[in-house]
């Protein structure tokens, strides 16, 4: 928990007080923006989408009723919270932390109160309230899908202009602070439970994130292999781009399958 807010702090740090950190930042998106031209942009647009305020209640709904059918009720009462409580802070932060940014794309844009992203919170505050809920025989596929749905919004929303590169790494990290919080709150809580069986741990193995993870990992430089009409590469060969494109993409795997590793029942 403490980890993960003081990276977000430091993620702050790089892209609005050390020199050239703005800069970076800019440019890394300039790049990404190249990939979101018709005909793509509708179907960037739908994956930014995802993590509207309707498509976030449905889900934290269902996660919410998952917990409940497991009869996981202090479980259920504190996904809710984790969920509420990680997006109230992000908006929280907007107007606290803002700034003025000014990005010279095909037209100027300015970012005044954009981090972090309330799109990248809700995603990751998703993904990983999922890997919370399920049992665990299904963790490491939740693992595996949570990361997919928030690593798929934060490029969306890199790649459309809407959102810088450090602010999606710090949605992400908002969202992690409060899970982390909510799982300790949870282990306390339950306590008194059932100890953790043999056979329970092995199905979450190591061995068995390590496998999805590598099967994703797998997927996407397939997909990336495969030129679609209307798209353009620039991004990758950007530096600055690629490392925000990978930096995104393990953060959003490390969190969803750190917490699978972590967790006992």
């Amino acid at each position: 928990m403490l980890a993960s807010a003081a990276a977000a702090a430091i993620v702050w740090v790089a892209a609005f007080v050390v020199p050239g950190g703005r800069g970076l930042d800019a440019s890394a998106m300039q790049a990404f923006t190249g990939v979101a031209r018709p005909p793509l942009t509708p179907s960037i647009e739908g994956a930014a989408a995802l993590a509207d305020p309707l498509p976030f209640v449905l889900g934290a709904i269902t996660l919410v009723v998952l917990a409940l059918v497991r009869r996981r009720l202090v479980m259920a009462a504190i996904v809710a919270l984790i969920l509420v409580g990680a997006n109230l802070m992000t908006q929280a932060l907007k107007p606290a932390l803002a700034e003025l940014r000014i990005i010279e794309l095909n037209a100027t844009h300015f970012y005044p109160g954009s981090w972090p992203s309330g799109h990248s919170t809700a995603a990751m505050s998703l993904a990983l309230c999922l890997v919370l809920v399920v049992g665990p025989r299904l963790r490491s596929l939740a693992a595996l899908l949570g990361a997919g749905y928030a690593i798929a919004v934060g490029y969306a929303l890199v790649a459309l202009g809407w959102h810088l590169p450090s602010d999606v790494f710090g949605g992400y990290l908002v969202a992690a602070t409060f899970t982390l919080l909510g799982t300790a709150a949870i282990a306390a809580l339950e306590a008194r439970r059932p100890a953790w069986t043999p056979r329970q741990a092995a199905a979450v193995s190591p061995r068995a994130l390590v496998w999805t993870t590598a099967v994703a990992l797998g997927l996407s430089g397939l997909a990336a292999a495969v030129r679609a009409p209307g798209m353009t590469w620039s991004a990758v060969g950007h530096p600055t781009a690629l490392a925000a494109g990978v930096g995104i993409g393990m953060l959003g795997l490390g969190l969803t399958g750190g917490l699978a590793l972590v967790l006992r029942r």
